[in-house]
């Protein structure tokens, strides 16, 4: 049995979270489902012609952002809490299932739901680059739509990856829902304003002159593959935000002033990481239970 059929196509916990919960959302009368559902469209549909005409790349990558990295934590963080807080986890355990079917058929319902998300935003997106950036060759282009997505939604899944975590060891989904979000603001945001701090007092208190601010130190070397081993800078260039901002700012840059695979590596990066803490979660649960993996 390959890993496609054991985790996914022969999986009932996959499937569970998959088809049966998005079964029970919409299990509503028939006009509140057609209600919600036409909403849905028209705002779409006004939003890929607002796209189509007046580009905004950004804002659709920004607004990709705000959904896919809030909605991650969201739809995650009671998967494996609500199994403890409504004593089902000890069925969960008494059944044939094995601990990688049981945390993979979590985890990657999660992934497919929010691969769907995103797949939403790359048309709008394709739409205003193509608007926005017409002296940009397509195959240029195209190469700028997949680091954008690899980067947003390499984060997000790293996201699912944390909170799925969380939620196993914590046992209870607002708690481990509240500790991924103040963990993303954390990461996002207060990191590098503290490190940022601390640089600019390194450089005041030292009286060095370079600016610990500039991404042009280093130049022929850390343009080509040294910025991604600096651990000076590692909590900037491994900011999803950041990433997504030197995207955008070196799309019309020559090839040669690029720094080489800058956002591939980002995103690579954030799947690893994502994939250690499931295989880290996958044996924490095989060693609870005594189930092979």
């Amino acid at each position: 049995m390959t890993l496609w059929q054991k985790w996914i196509v022969s999986n009932p916990v996959f499937r569970y979270h998959f088809m049966g919960q998005t079964r029970m959302l919409v299990r509503r009368p028939v006009w509140q489902v057609a209600f919600i559902a036409g909403t849905f469209l028209a705002v779409y549909l006004w939003f890929l012609y607002q796209a189509s005409q007046h580009g905004f790349p950004t804002v659709t990558v920004g607004l990709e952002c705000l959904v896919l990295w809030l909605i991650a934590p969201l739809m995650t963080h009671s998967l494996f809490a609500a199994e403890f807080e409504k004593a089902t986890w000890d069925m969960l355990v008494l059944t044939r299932l094995t601990a990688g079917q049981i945390v993979m058929g979590k985890f990657l319902s999660r992934v497919a739901l929010l691969s769907f998300l995103a797949i939403l935003f790359v048309v709008p997106l394709w739409l205003g680059a193509t608007k926005e950036y017409q002296t940009v060759p397509t195959s240029q282009l195209f190469v700028w739509l997949v680091k954008t997505q690899l980067v947003s939604v390499g984060w997000a899944v790293l996201l699912i990856a944390v909170t799925l975590w969380l939620s196993y060891w914590l046992k209870r989904g607002m708690v481990a829902a509240a500790v991924a979000f103040a963990g993303q603001v954390f990461a996002l945001f207060i990191v590098p304003i503290l490190w940022g701090l601390f640089f600019a007092l390194f450089v005041a208190s030292a009286e060095r002159s370079f600016d610990p601010f500039s991404f042009d130190f280093g130049q022929g070397e850390w343009l080509s593959y040294g910025w991604m081993f600096d651990i000076r800078f590692a909590v900037w260039l491994y900011n999803p935000a950041i990433a997504l901002v030197g995207i955008f700012a070196l799309l019309t840059e020559s090839q040669a002033e690029k720094p080489i695979l800058w956002g591939t590596w980002q995103g690579l990066v954030y799947l690893l990481l994502s994939g250690l803490i499931v295989s880290a979660l996958t044996k924490a649960v095989a060693r609870a239970t005594r189930k092979p993996l």
